[in-house]
C-alpha cells in the first residue's frame, strides 16, 4: 500500500513497476509470458458489431474516420481503411446487422 492508500493494479500478476523491464524482453518471450492475456475469445465481438446487430449507428466515423483523416493529411493511401469504412456504412444503411465478413474477405474486396 502506498502513502496515499491507493494500491496500483496488478497486471497479469506483475507489479506495475516491473512492466518497463518486462517490455524490454524479446518479443517471443513476452508473447510466451503473456499468452493468456493475448488470447482472444472466439465469441468476443466489438461494440461496433453490437451496434450493427441492433441496427444502431456505429462510431465508424470517429474511429476509422480519424485514421483516414490522418492518412490523407500524411499523403498515405489507406485502401483497407476506406473499404472497411464503406462496408460498415453500407451495413448501417441496409440495417441487416453485421455482414460477418472475415478479415480475408475484406482484404479480397480491396484487391478486386
Amino acid at each position: 500500500m502506498t502513502a496515499t492508500g491507493i494500491e496500483p493494479a496488478r497486471i497479469a500478476g506483475l507489479r506495475p513497476a516491473l512492466l518497463p523491464k518486462v517490455l524490454r524482453l524479446p518479443d517471443w518471450l513476452i508473447k510466451f509470458l503473456a499468452r493468456r492475456m493475448l488470447a482472444i475469445d472466439p465469441a468476443a465481438r466489438s461494440s461496433m458489431w453490437d451496434d450493427l446487430q441492433r441496427r444502431r449507428p456505429t462510431e465508424i466515423g470517429e474511429l476509422q474516420g480519424a485514421a483516414l483523416r490522418l492518412a490523407e493529411k500524411a499523403g498515405t493511401p489507406a485502401p483497407l481503411l476506406k473499404r472497411v469504412t464503406a462496408l460498415v456504412r453500407a451495413a448501417e444503411q441496409e440495417r441487416r446487422g453485421s455482414p460477418c465478413l472475415t478479415p480475408e474477405a475484406v482484404v479480397a474486396t480491396v484487391r478486386s
